[in-house]
């Protein structure tokens, strides 16, 4: 669904969730490093299919020197060594063991324009990347609307910015039965549901609706030239943000 400057009808345009309940923003982190670390290997290890569309779809929108805000382990990094519109990658965590499957990641692609940094999103300097990325990392920021506004300064102006999180809309549950039918094979696929499970019930989560966040975003500063609910069921925000030139 392409997005307008208006956004009076968004909530009969997208499931009405305009005025669900969002957790306050304490600056807490929602989660525990530790929680992060122990995920890493299992998030790694185990992709879906409703996560690479979700991946693909963002590429289509990243070029130049692209950042990845809140990596992970750098799944979307091998999508974009083919892009000869992607000059460098730059992936950035705070999970020091998320940090260490995306290094390794990226070691096997053995491409020297694509790096990760350990630390915040907050502390990376004022390069100005030509586009970039945050797929399914909101949520567990302490303060979204400050990571957001650094986000927006350390974008080139006229910069594109792919912005995917969850609302309250998603249905894990019937998700993991839909990824079970494709990877009830893998080794790893129960401990990587299980977990996911454990992730989605905090209560601290910023699960955002799409109302909120693009009212949100819209303040900082950026223009919202798409927006959809089509991935996860419905239960993904995901954006399609630019920075004015």
């Amino acid at each position: 669904m392409p997005c307008t400057e208006s956004y009076s009808n968004i909530p009969q345009i997208l499931g009405g969730d305009l005025n669900m309940n969002t957790p306050t923003l304490t600056n807490q982190p929602p989660y525990l490093m530790q929680e992060w670390d122990n995920y890493a290997r299992l998030f790694a290890s185990v992709t879906t299919s409703m996560q690479l569309e979700v991946y693909r779809e963002a590429c289509l929108h990243l070029s130049g020197d692209v950042i990845d805000c809140g990596c992970g382990s750098a799944k979307i990094a091998p999508l974009l060594l083919d892009e000869e519109r992607v000059v460098s990658y730059t992936g950035v965590d705070y999970a020091e063991e998320m940090v260490s499957m995306a290094r390794w990641i990226l070691n096997n692609l053995q491409c020297p324009a694509f790096t990760i940094r350990h630390g915040k999103i907050e502390d990376v300097d004022n390069r100005q990347f030509t586009s970039g990325v945050s797929i399914q990392s909101y949520y567990s920021w302490s303060d979204p609307v400050a990571v957001l506004t650094h986000v927006f300064t350390i974008l080139a102006p006229g910069a594109v910015f792919v912005l995917a999180t969850p609302n309250r809309k998603l249905e894990l549950a019937e998700l993991a039965r839909d990824a079970w039918k494709e990877l009830l094979a893998h080794p790893d696929f129960e401990a990587y549901k299980a977990y996911n499970l454990k992730l989605a019930t905090n209560p601290q989560a910023h699960f955002i609706s799409m109302g909120d966040l693009v009212s949100q975003v819209q303040q900082l500063g950026f223009r919202v030239e798409e927006c959809h609910q089509r991935h996860f069921r419905g239960g993904l925000n995901f954006l399609v943000l630019r920075k004015n030139g």
